[in-house]
């Protein structure tokens, strides 16, 4: 019996490490799970360091955005980034890479996914335009430290292949973002939290009180701007509900809320709006501004004859303060079956 138990409790070599009888394979399971969770923490740097990629794209966009609404000033950029660079505790240089970073990649699309950001403190410093894309080609290809990266860059690597005609950069093939890639077709206002009758008035109040969930649903790269723009047409002053810029699109969206089903009219009020910005607000290098009319309900053939040639600069979806339950759709999708 004593024999049986130590021959249980025995213990065997198995891949440099004991492991107990009956346990064969366990140093297979144990490497590849420690390589999930190798490549799990990889992922997760990977996922952190883009995202501090596109945020500081953003921030790049936004101090020259600053700079372009104040450019008879100019000292303007250079007074904002000592001022943000106290007020946030960042160094002036970290805010001056952001600016050079947006100056260099104007649109985000560009900006490789597989690239980190100290990789791209490297590249913006490239003033030759055709040295950038061959080292960002080689980074990814050859998966070179920024320190290799560096060190390739100083021992002129660009100009010895372009010497020995060993040059070949595969540029990237991008597509600027459009604007009916950004707009959805019906936005989920559920978060509101409306009563069953409420004005006009309550679903803006209501969606300023939660500009952050009203962001959230818009979509991704949406900035506030102002709320309630007021804009002098004809001598009398209107407002324009929520004024946003889109980092993306690099333009103004106007947003207008309706609690009615979709009118012409809203286009017509809409286009004065958007002619307003084009002449008032409308810096070079933007976009021209576009329009979003969110109504309760809309009818497409109504949105189709009153937007005509104005389908790319004006958008129309409508918004739902209550989605249906799970019992609703199962009843819908019934009566549908039979």
């Amino acid at each position: 019996m004593a024999q049986i138990q130590i021959q249980k409790l025995a213990k065997k070599e198995e891949g440099g490490k004991r492991v107990e009888e009956g346990l064969e394979g366990y140093t297979e399971i144990l490497q590849d799970i420690k390589s999930l969770l190798e490549k799990a923490k990889y992922r997760a740097y990977k996922a952190v360091d883009n995202l501090k990629v596109q945020t500081y794209w953003q921030i790049g966009e936004r101090i020259v955005r600053g700079e372009l609404q104040h450019r008879e000033r100019a000292d303007y950029g250079e007074r904002v980034i000592a001022r943000l660079a106290s007020d946030l505790d960042i160094a002036k240089r970290n805010l001056h890479n952001t600016v050079r970073f947006y100056k260099v990649y104007p649109i985000v699309q560009t900006v490789s996914a597989q690239l980190s950001w100290s990789h791209f403190v490297e590249l913006i410093y490239l003033d030759n335009k055709e040295e950038r894309p061959f080292y960002e080609q080689h980074t990814i290809q050859n998966a070179w430290s920024v320190r290799e990266l560096r060190r390739q860059i100083r021992s002129n690597l660009y100009e010895r292949a372009k010497r020995e005609g060993e040059i070949t950069i595969i540029q990237p093939i991008t597509k600027a973002l459009q604007p009916e890639q950004v707009f959805k077709d019906i936005y989920n206002f559920d978060f509101l939290k409306l009563p069953e009758k409420y004005s006009e008035e309550d679903l803006k109040t209501a969606l300023l009180n939660k500009l952050e969930k009203f962001l959230q649903e818009l979509g991704s790269d949406f900035f506030i701007g102002r709320r309630e723009v007021s804009v002098l047409i004809g001598g009398n002053w209107d407002k324009v509900d929520l004024e946003l810029f889109h980092a993306g699109l690099l333009c103004y969206i106007l947003v207008e809320i309706k609690t009615e089903q979709f009118k012409h009219t809203h286009v017509s009020q809409m286009y004065s709006y958007l002619n307003w910005y084009k002449e008032h607000k409308w810096q070079e290098g933007q976009r021209p501004p576009i329009g979003l009319i969110i109504c309760k309900t809309k009818d497409e053939e109504t949105v189709h004859y009153a937007l005509g040639d104005l389908k790319r600069g004006i958008f129309v979806a409508e918004y739902k303060v209550k989605l249906p339950s799970e019992e609703e759709i199962r009843r819908r999708i019934m009566g549908l079956e039979e």
